[in-house]
């Protein structure tokens, strides 16, 4: 059966169960026991991953990983198309991903060796992230060449087509205007951009260990921002995550039927307060500035490198405040000092001093509606996502 209580999209766990056992009979088996995995909402489709355990005629329990999607995906990708009412559904084993060509590379030690470290020998490949359709991380581990020395350590980061290579150009860009980005170790291939692992500790972690007053000073990160070069407007605008703030608000009424009010009530205040909102000039940004995006040493709590700048491009500065303080505000929720929320006050209040102050509080609270999970398939996952929506109500009440 499929273990899935939250459901995906429009498809109940019994629907889910007849696609996975056709998929798995086209391959003469059947299936025995389904896991999904991970649930994801963007842009009015879903995309999930399923651990697949199935069994041919006379032979042993397999394991496999299929994606599994409502998006549209091209008539000619390896994979499964189906159509449950009037929704589509397409299925593909891991890692035929049908936008991510890059993904089997990536995935496969032996080629990521051969393309990447050919003199060095790999210890282990792991999975940071994958995002069907959108983009994935691997983490590549090295033996040391010599006794005494540390291995080396790659990420793999894996792009549609096209954009490993702008993704190249945008690393050398903003490495000559002084932003610390981390260093490419080679040209990309087949989509697939390897960097060098960053120095210093996430900046989240760093908080946690070493309390909320630390050493840690976001006019660092303003003085970091405003490096960023001119040429950073030249590319593609894309809508911050508190431009799609009614998005995750319908995501999440749709996760959260039983807390329909308060998150209708929660949505028209965020567009309420949008419509008096000051954004301030369009500026270079990062674009997905958070703490997980932060390095810092350990010890003096100063930035060393900026992480995941795909996103960089025009926007608002605010936003880049607000990406920060909004996850900051949702880390730690059940520990009793409440250090995530209580780290992201003394942040608000001191980027405050470089935006506006209501603007700040409102983009940020829309930030949280935006990391609101939209799979709650346990109660202590219906419990976090209760939890960020009182965080967003209280980010609003700063504003």
């Amino acid at each position: 059966m499929v273990v899935l209580t939250g459901g995906f999209g429009p498809f109940s766990a019994t629907q889910l169960t007849g696609v996975l056992e056709a998929v798995v009979a086209q391959r003469r088996q059947r299936l025995q026991h389904a896991v999904l995995h991970d649930v994801q909402h963007r842009a009015g489709h879903y995309y999930a991953i399923v651990e697949v355990h199935s069994q041919p005629p006379h032979g042993p329990v397999t394991q496999a990983y299929y994606g599994i999607t409502t998006a549209t995906v091209a008539p000619q990708a390896t994979g499964y198309h189906t159509s449950i009412g009037t929704s589509t559904l397409f299925v593909w084993q891991h890692p035929a991903d049908p936008v991510l060509r890059g993904l089997g590379l990536a995935a496969t030690p032996a080629q990521v060796q051969r393309h990447f470290a050919p003199h060095l020998e790999l210890n282990a490949l792991h999975t940071v992230i994958y995002r069907p359709m959108n983009r994935a991380v691997f983490r590549a581990r090295f033996a040391p060449q010599r006794p005494g020395e540390l291995g080396q350590t790659l990420f793999l980061k894996v792009l549609r087509a096209g954009e490993a290579s702008s993704l190249y150009a945008l690393h050398e860009l903003l490495a000559s205007a002084g932003v610390p980005v981390v260093e490419p170790v080679a040209i990309p291939v087949q989509d697939v951009l390897p960097l060098a692992g960053g120095h210093g500790m996430p900046l989240g972690e760093y908080i946690r260990t070493e309390g909320v007053h630390n050493r840690f000073d976001p006019e660092e990160l303003v003085e970091i921002l405003d490096r960023l070069p001119p040429e950073v407007l030249q590319l593609p605008h894309r809508p911050s995550w508190a431009d799609r703030h009614q998005e995750f608000i319908h995501a999440a009424l749709a996760a959260m039927p039983a807390h329909h009010d308060r998150l209708y009530r929660l949505g028209a205040r965020l567009e309420h307060a949008h419509n008096r909102l000051e954004l301030g000039p369009i500026v270079p940004t990062h674009g997905d500035l958070y703490e997980a995006h932060l390095l810092v040493d350990p010890v003096s709590g100063r930035v060393q490198h900026i992480l995941d700048v795909d996103g960089a491009g025009p926007g608002y500065r605010v936003d880049d405040f607000a990406c920060l303080v909004g996850h900051l505000a949702v880390l730690g929720p059940e520990d009793h000092t409440a250090w995530g929320w209580q780290a992201a006050l003394r942040t608000f209040r001191q980027l405050s001093a470089h935006t506006n102050p209501a603007t700040l509080a409102v983009r940020a609270a829309a930030v949280v509606i935006s990391l609101l999970p939209t799979y709650q398939p346990d109660e202590a996952t219906r419990h976090r996502a209760l939890t960020y929506v009182s965080i967003a109500e209280a980010l609003l009440e700063l504003a």
